[in-house]
């Protein structure tokens, strides 16, 4: 997320797409800004702190990217895609943020969940994304390749955080919904784009990559501004439940027994 080049296609060439791709880019720079401003007005870094670490961090990247792209042009590309790579990881912390906000109510399993949701982020990026960067030849390809396979690793992890949270009922609210919701849609907007990128080449996509990529993070954005910008209460009565009636106390009698058994066996 934050600011995009593209690809190493000259300004020139990429002309009007990079003046729209700049102007998106800094509606998007401002609502990041916007929302940590808010969060820190409503103390929303104690209840997101994985997620508002984020934001800072892409804040502070984007502008250092701006300020590059100003002072040291000749030096932009190549700083630029060092920041986006490291960017393409650090939106893993999203994914456990919302792992952590699962089963908020329960410490133990929520331990769990995020210790689950890194070994499964380092396992695919291990068996899946890794690969890319390290057998292709070509530098365009291999950075496609990595892009994609890492939308795709982070819609798998959001698949599977979503089906938990629909199985148990887990009372998320409005503020994760709309993390969840936002990621969502960055990450498939950046698999089809990256998808069409490989099917009709990287020259095409050279053309449009300043405008679309700063567009799906304008999106992202617009979607966590107005989910946060107000804090959300959740009921904290019963921290899990499964839509089914009677079994609803009995599910989540034994989460939360679970929950005691494993916090029991950490502290050993």
């Amino acid at each position: 997320m934050g600011v995009h080049g593209g690809c190493g296609a000259s300004p020139s060439r990429v002309g009007l797409m990079r003046t729209l791709g700049m102007a998106t880019s800094y509606c998007g720079f401002s609502l990041v800004g916007l929302l940590i401003l808010r969060g820190v007005q409503l103390r929303l870094f104690r209840l997101f702190p994985l997620f508002y670490s984020y934001l800072v961090f892409a804040f502070c990247g984007t502008l250092s990217m701006y300020l590059t792209y100003w002072l040291d042009p000749q030096g932009y590309p190549s700083a630029y895609w060092i920041y986006y790579l490291i960017t393409i990881l650090a939106e893993f912390m999203v994914l456990v943020e919302i792992s952590d906000q699962i089963f908020r109510s329960l410490p133990a399993i929520r331990q769990l969940g995020r210790a689950l949701t890194i070994a499964i982020s380092a396992g695919l990026g291990i068996a899946y994304i890794l690969p890319t960067v390290v057998w292709s030849g070509a530098r365009d390809l291999a950075l496609l390749d990595f892009t994609l396979r890492a939308s795709v690793t982070k819609a798998i992890i959001l698949a599977v955080l979503f089906s938990v949270a629909r199985h148990f009922g887990s009372p998320l609210g409005r503020n994760v919904s709309g993390i969840m919701l936002g990621f969502s849609l960055y990450v498939g907007m950046m698999i089809g784009i990256m998808a069409c990128a490989k099917a009709f080449g990287s020259q095409l996509f050279a053309d449009i990559f300043w405008a679309i990529i700063p567009l799906a993070f304008l999106l992202c954005a617009l979607v966590w501004t107005v989910s946060l910008w107000e804090p959300a209460s959740v009921s904290s009565t019963s921290a899990v439940s499964m839509a089914g009636g009677s079994d609803v106390e009995a599910t989540a009698f034994q989460l939360t027994r679970f929950n005691n058994e494993l916090s029991k066996l950490l502290h050993k």
